[in-house]
């Protein structure tokens, strides 16, 4: 209980800590700038540059559609043509966020990508509800694996399509639900190599003893230590120690758009250019 305590108030003293970060950089927003002069959402979609295609914003609806209905988690997708007069595309998508309240109010569980075509650069913000599903490190993945491969070669609609297959695939996980009918996929681990070719190197002295000393009776405890070690054993856990397997079946909850829920926004999150 006393490291369970303790945890918590980790837990608060970090979300302390980005709140006054996020306090800051209100301060550094140049004075008389207000959410008014933010735009207002049209829906899940927002494409106020005009560089997604109908095919690839319809596709983003319907996934963003059925992670709502499943899990009740919101994500809006945003490009601009720039962020100014905000001073950083991190201003400017928490601004955004808290704003429109994406997320439903009290579990601040919502995502929003935000694309800024002069800056060239894109970010993922994410509400405190879902930093446990999504912390930096899985949002880091998702724009370099999932996004920027896309956006370098101009392809606008299908790096953003492919960021919410991304951050729908961790929501799922999170959630226990599977969501993959509608596109949902976090990335893919790194590739491991061989077992046989990383077994054998770390082998190759103890068979040398044995080839040279003989002697079944010292052989065979090593290799059992090799064993222990995790030479031979199962592969990697998959991400989201709650999924349980369970699927989302049919269609979702259609309906316009309603606004969103209320939720709230601290920093966590990550960016990039291209």
């Amino acid at each position: 209980m006393r490291g369970l305590s303790g945890s918590r108030r980790g837990g608060r003293v970090c979300r302390a800590a980005r709140t006054l970060l996020t306090v800051a950089a209100a301060l550094l927003i140049p004075v008389g700038l207000t959410a008014q002069q933010l735009p207002q959402p049209r829906g899940y979609v927002n494409d106020f540059a005009g560089v997604i295609a109908d095919s690839e914003a319809a596709a983003m609806e319907q996934l963003i559609g059925a992670v709502r209905e499943a899990t009740g988690a919101e994500i809006a997708v945003v490009t601009v043509e720039s962020y100014a007069p905000y001073g950083s595309i991190e201003q400017y998508s928490i601004a955004l966020a808290e704003a429109w309240g994406v997320g439903k109010a009290g579990e601040d569980n919502g995502v929003v990508l935000v694309l800024a075509m002069s800056e060239r650069e894109l970010r993922i913000e994410v509400g405190y509800g879902l930093e446990g599903a999504l912390p930096d490190g899985r949002v880091g993945a998702i724009l370099d694996r999932q996004i920027l491969p896309d956006l370098r070669q101009g392809r606008w609609g299908a790096g953003l399509l492919g960021g919410v297959q991304g951050v729908a695939g961790y929501i799922a996980e999170e959630y226990g639900v599977d969501l993959s009918q509608w596109g949902a996929r976090s990335p893919q681990p790194a590739a491991r190599s061989a077992p046989g070719a990383s077994g054998f190197g770390d082998l190759l002295p103890f068979l040398i003893i044995f080839l040279f000393f003989g002697g079944g009776r010292f052989f065979w405890p090593l290799l059992f230590l090799t064993r222990r070690r995790g030479y031979y054993g199962g592969g990697f856990g998959t991400y989201g120690a709650r999924r349980t397997g369970g699927r989302v079946g049919g269609g979702f909850g259609g309906g316009s758009f309603g606004g969103f829920g209320g939720g709230g926004f601290g920093g966590g999150g990550a960016s990039r250019r291209f």
